[in-house]
């Protein structure tokens, strides 16, 4: 199997794209969002965007992505219009009054097949990503993805992945590093050594809506009783949906669609894996802090809703809840 080769430069995403088409392209992809909230210190690109003008009352996540495209190069940034972020669009105006080469890419809130068909097209133009390549690619990626479903699995079948491993491997999929078969190979280590281990214990728990800026949180719910048994949007990251056709991948792809897309997701892994409480992550300032009403009208479990805003530790306040959440959940089950 022959690895495609990069040497184009990085191109930045502000959300999970058709990576396939980055790589057959012969540029390295970088998730902006894992450059951001993995910093040593990423409160300095916040700092950076609200020197340059952005206002404290935005969300911290498309501040950090700003600073952290203004500190990296980059050979061009797909700004994700529809389906993510409502203040792309203006980060994307920013960028190009920068001097930045800007990408637009959307995903059709109507998941209109013929439409998303057309911005994928559009967007392998634009890369310049040849059918021979692409086909390589995918035959590449379809080997990793299946390895990061096994990783899932693991996670709740034989419990052998704690809930913060698994957020790590799946959000990360979204670029894979930049090198889809030394991902690959470290996936495959991983099952070989995880499968040594003997089963977690903790009461089943899924993590629903973005993934968190705070750090710690995994490790605090396991620390209380707790075991993370399903990461929704870093599990959609990883693509789960095997498909043939690219646009059918991304079609069954939920996050860019709206809420009743998630929810058919949502419902049927908390029936497969057992689930007995959701943690429902929200980010300040984020409309999607809004779709909190409809799941708590349909989601057949109990739901604690959080919140963060800035890259730090969980707070002592956050902490309290979490662990009278588990504790209520307990009691249930006695």
């Amino acid at each position: 199997m022959t690895a495609i080769q990069s040497g184009k430069g990085t191109i930045g995403f502000t959300t999970t794209v058709p990576v396939e088409l980055i790589f057959a392209a012969g540029y390295e992809p970088c998730d902006l969002n894992n450059i951001f909230v993995n910093d040593p210190d990423p409160q300095r690109f916040i700092d950076r965007a609200e020197y340059d003008g952005f206002p404290k009352g935005m969300c911290s996540w498309i501040k950090g992505i700003y600073g952290v495209i203004m500190e990296h190069e980059m050979a061009g940034v797909i700004t994700v219009m529809e389906g993510d972020c409502s203040n792309t669009q203006a980060l994307a105006e920013i960028l190009r009054y920068r001097g930045m080469r800007t990408i637009p890419f959307s995903f059709p809130y109507d998941r209109d097949g013929k439409v998303l068909s057309r911005e994928i097209e559009k967007l392998k133009k634009e890369l310049g990503a040849d059918r021979a390549s692409i086909i390589e690619v995918e035959r590449q990626i379809d080997i990793t993805r299946s390895k990061l479903s096994e990783i899932d699995t693991m996670t709740w079948s034989e419990r052998n992945v704690t809930g913060g491993e698994n957020h790590l491997w799946l959000v990360r999929s979204s670029d894979m590093l930049g090198n889809i078969m030394e991902y690959s190979e470290a996936a495959g280590n991983f099952i070989a050594d995880a499968r040594k281990r003997e089963r977690m214990q903790g009461i089943a728990l899924g993590y629903i809506g973005v993934p968190p800026i705070m750090t710690g949180l995994y490790e605090f719910i396991e620390s209380v009783g707790g075991h993370v048994v399903y990461n929704e949007t870093q599990r959609q990251f990883s693509i789960p949906c095997a498909a043939p056709d690219m646009v059918e991948r991304y079609l069954l792809y939920t996050y860019p669609y709206g809420i009743f897309t998630r929810l058919d997701d949502i419902n049927r892994e908390i029936e497969r894996r057992g689930i007995k409480g959701i943690i429902h992550y929200v980010q300040a300032f984020c409309f999607r802090a809004i779709e909190d009403v409809i799941l708590r009208d349909t989601i057949p479990v109990p739901i604690l809703t959080i919140e963060g805003d800035l890259p730090k530790a969980l707070d002592a306040r956050t902490k309290m809840r979490i662990e009278a959440f588990i504790e209520m959940l307990e009691g249930r089950q006695d």
